[in-house]
């Protein structure tokens, strides 16, 4: 029987390094909403329009729309295509829709990159101490 929070979610399995997981439709949404907002910023970034990416791609602006709005999971495929056009690799655009932390970091570091030394310990400095002070008010909260 299902815990009372999972009644009624649809749940994938799906493995990773030989391990079963579970991935609620929740999940995967919240996934569709990351790849998203990486999908349009992309766009945004290039000065596109949602129609030029779909004559890009062959397929309706509506489609490009439920992609950008989480609505619908580029099938992996359309995101090789996708990270063409906008010339990136296809791992920028799934790990922004990561909630990884190590997928999170890879991100962060290619944003230190683009900075000073100086302000690259300036940033690491201020970093860590906001991530000591969040986890101590989480720790107070428990």
């Amino acid at each position: 029987m299902l815990p009372e929070f999972l009644r009624g979610t649809t749940i994938h399995v799906v493995t990773h390094h030989g391990m079963w997981n579970m991935v609620t439709a929740r999940q995967e949404g919240q996934f569709a909403k990351r790849i998203g907002k990486a999908l349009a910023k992309q766009r945004i970034a290039r000065n596109l329009t949602q129609e030029q990416v779909a004559a890009q791609l062959g397929v309706e602006q509506e489609t490009i729309s439920r992609f950008e709005r989480g609505a619908t999971l580029p099938p992996l495929l359309r995101l090789i295509d996708l990270a063409a056009i906008f010339n990136v690799p296809l791992d920028a655009l799934v790990r922004a829709g990561s909630a990884r932390s190590i997928d999170q970091a890879i991100d962060l570091a290619g944003a230190l990159d683009t900075l000073s030394e100086e302000d690259r310990v300036w940033v690491l400095g201020w970093f860590t101490d906001m991530c000591a002070k969040l986890a101590a008010a989480a720790d107070s909260k428990r």
